[in-house]
């Protein structure tokens, strides 16, 4: 059993596998060369981190996705050859390559000659276009994932983490993979991807095998995004003059900000540089000769026979060396496992009581940990200890303490990442959407002094997003930010317009934290939930004394989430300090949109529940929430288990409806809590809605 305290180690079992090699290491797991004691061959095998397992929306994601990427028989795609679990670990088990990634061979050999990248670009755009005729996004496509074998003909891996396109129910949770440094424009800021974002990523991949440079180079993320935002696109003739002019254009619409710009298809790409070197030779007496630039480049591409981009692998041995990889993926239920009640309890002063999908601020949408790729790969035969380190991605001690302020329950390890701040800034940190939890994406910033944040917030915010007081303020460039009734920061709205659409977003700054966050929902038709969450201050950080690790849970509140099930787990919820009195433990759980915000009280024993209870009922004026009577009786699957009521919740904002149910046996309270009248989205506003949510959920 390989677990926190046994840790994948070489030479140790894993399931059926013995694990021989470690090929490389990354932020979402480890490759390891194996030997299949059951089926008798060498393969590849990665496997991802514990806490990807306990994510049920992961999991399913990435059960889907492997299996989607197993169906692919197009030559130049890694063949998959198993996946699943084992131990608490998901893993994907692959044909071991007898190669090295395109990544090392920059790295030992510099660029090759334009005729060899044309060839590469053209089998990796032959598998790019077998799965996106299949509905598969890679959303990785970088040298790391790109495998050239010693006879020169290429792979393309890590489809086992790509998203579906057309998946509505497990791939639209915005999780972003891949690197900054060849994402698209579009991915900054827009969920719904389509092939143009891998075509995109795969020119910069040309562009980098024609010069030997990455298109955008940058000191830190935020300036990466910013080029490829609005920077214009590089000419690699410019770069190395043995690179053909022709290829200039090649670049540029590949490259193109607007994705219905680009190239129809990764083929299409692919063709068009072929072409272009096509007439660059009709104007050169020897084309084909290389010059004392391109002689000694990237020795290991191989033959150029290698450039068909269908042929079919000559080698099909499963057992030969070599490995590959790129970063990646509840007991006894109260709830259904489609029961997604967007959570936020009553102490929290959200006038909602929940949260919703958005974005980062600069257009951005972050990558996760998935993004990062192993780098090992100019190691593919050194055997090294296997256990599992931190990485770059890895959240520093300034990154929790900057990340324990926020208000809402779906930002954690799982979906944050550490980013490198600049010399104005102490942290950084990037969240991926987590969209169990409508936790879209978000981007953290803590400044050294004042004036270092007021400058990135007129900078940024006022002068290139042209953002405004927001509707419920006095016009101006900006607005008050409140907490408790005090004035902590500012607030201002904008419109992002880096993808071709008007995204609504939000910023909002703690002056004696010296920290800003941001916020961008997706599409124009949540500007009226972007002005409702201004208005009552939604999303500003919390104080320093009631900041908390975000994964920081006590043993009564393990024990308490022990009970649950999804939607509420840990990824979703945080632990919440118990008042003076018999409680043991609160947790608070966000779940998804237009569901009502829920919370979970503990206790000691029933009598305490029951005598909780009956005080409640009392001093919250409680009423049976559908017909007459103080409350009414809980019943699961018919059975008696409890009793609930509903009140009028007027904390910290406009009223709204309540319901606080006790379960006798769990001695356990459950506290679900709607929306006020005038909330535009459409969770619970009402006694009869809410009862009808608590019941459809709860009482089955």
């Amino acid at each position: 059993m390989n677990g926190p305290d046994h840790p994948l180690t070489v030479g140790s079992r894993f399931g059926p596998y013995r694990l021989d090699q470690l090929i490389g290491r990354g932020g979402m797991g480890e490759v390891y060369q194996a030997y299949d004691t059951v089926k008798d061959r060498t393969v590849a095998i990665k496997v991802l981190p514990e806490r990807l397992a306990e994510d049920t929306v992961y999991r399913q994601r990435f059960q889907r996705e492997s299996h989607a990427a197993a169906r692919l028989r197009e030559a130049h795609v890694i063949p998959i050859h198993d996946y699943g679990e084992i131990d608490g670990r998901l893993y994907i088990d692959m044909r071991l390559v007898d190669g090295d990634s395109l990544r090392s061979l920059l790295h030992r050999h510099g660029p090759g000659s334009p005729e060899q990248a044309v060839a590469v670009v053209e089998q990796v755009a032959a598998a790019l276009d077998a799965a996106h005729h299949d509905g598969l996004l890679h959303r990785d496509v970088k040298p790391d994932n790109i495998l050239v074998t010693h006879g020169g003909f290429v792979y393309l891996v890590d489809f086992g983490i790509a998203q579906s396109a057309t998946d509505e129910s497990l791939t639209r949770d915005g999780q972003a993979v891949g690197s900054y440094r060849y994402m698209s424009p579009e991915r900054f800021s827009a969920v719904d991807l389509g092939p143009a974002a891998d075509v995109y990523a795969l020119t910069c991949v040309l562009f980098e095998c024609l010069t030997g440079t990455r298109p955008f180079s940058a000191e830190n993320e935020a300036q990466l995004m910013r080029a490829h935002l609005f920077d214009p696109i590089p000419r690699p003739s410019l770069v190395r003059p043995t690179v053909p002019a022709a290829l200039d254009a090649v670049i540029a619409r590949g490259m193109a900000k607007e994705p219905t710009e680009r190239y129809g298809t990764a083929g299409e790409l692919a063709a068009a540089a072929r072409a272009a070197l096509a007439e660059r030779s009709a104007h050169r007496s020897d084309p084909g000769a290389p010059t004392a630039t391109d002689s000694g480049a990237m020795s290991g591409y191989g033959p150029r026979a290698a450039t068909n981009p269908q042929r079919v692998h000559p080698d099909t041995s499963e057992t030969i060396t070599g490995g590959h990889d790129s970063g990646g993926a509840r007991t006894t239920a109260l709830t259904k496992p489609e029961a997604t009640g967007k959570s936020s309890g009553p102490r929290r002063g959200n006038p909602r009581g929940r949260m919703r999908r958005l974005a980062a601020v600069l257009g951005v949408l972050v990558l996760v940990a998935a993004s990062l790729g192993f780098a090992g790969w100019a190691y593919l035969r050194h055997t090294t200890p296997g256990t599992p380190v931190g990485d770059a991605a890895t959240l520093r001690g300034p990154d929790v303490e900057l990340l324990s302020l926020s208000s809402w329950a779906g930002y954690h390890r799982a979906n944050c990442i550490h980013a490198n701040p600049d010399a104005t800034t102490t942290a950084f940190v990037v969240c991926d959407p987590n969209p169990d939890a409508s936790a879209p994406a978000a981007r953290f910033f803590r400044f050294k002094t004042a004036s270092g944040m007021h400058d990135f917030y007129n900078s940024n915010f006022v002068n290139v997003f042209g953002a405004t007081a927001c509707p419920s303020d006095p016009a101006g460039k900006d607005g008050p930010s409140m907490r408790d009734g005090k004035e902590i920061g500012r607030k201002a709205c904008f419109l992002d317009h880096s993808n071709g659409a008007s995204n609504p977003g939000l910023v909002l700054t703690d002056e004696a934290q010296l920290a800003l966050v941001t916020y961008i929902w997706t599409g124009a038709n949540q500007t009226a939930l972007r002005d409702y969450d201004a208005k009552w201050d939604v999303g500003q950080l919390l104080s320093k004394d009631k900041a908390r690790d975000p994964d920081d849970f006590t043993a009564a509140d393990h024990a308490l989430l022990d009970q649950l099930n999804d939607p509420y787990v840990r990824r979703n919820c945080r632990h919440s300090d118990p008042p003076v009195g018999p409680a043991t433990a609160i947790v608070d759980c966000d779940t998804k949109v237009d569901d009502p915000g829920v919370s979970f009280v503990d206790l000691p024993d029933s009598d305490s529940a029951k005598t909780l209870y009956q005080a409640d009922l009392g001093q919250f004026g409680g009423h049976a929430c559908g017909g007459s009577g103080a409350d009414e009786v809980w019943r699961k699957q018919d059975k008696p288990i409890g009793r609930y009521f509903c009140f009028v919740s007027k904390v910290d904002g406009p009223s709204r409806p309540a319901l606080v149910a006790v379960y006798d046996d769990l001695h356990l309270f459950v506290v679900v809590t709607g929306s006020p009248a005038d909330y535009p989205g459409n969770p619970p506003k009402d006694d009869a809605a809410l009862r009808a949510w608590f019941e459809k959920y709860f009482t089955v």
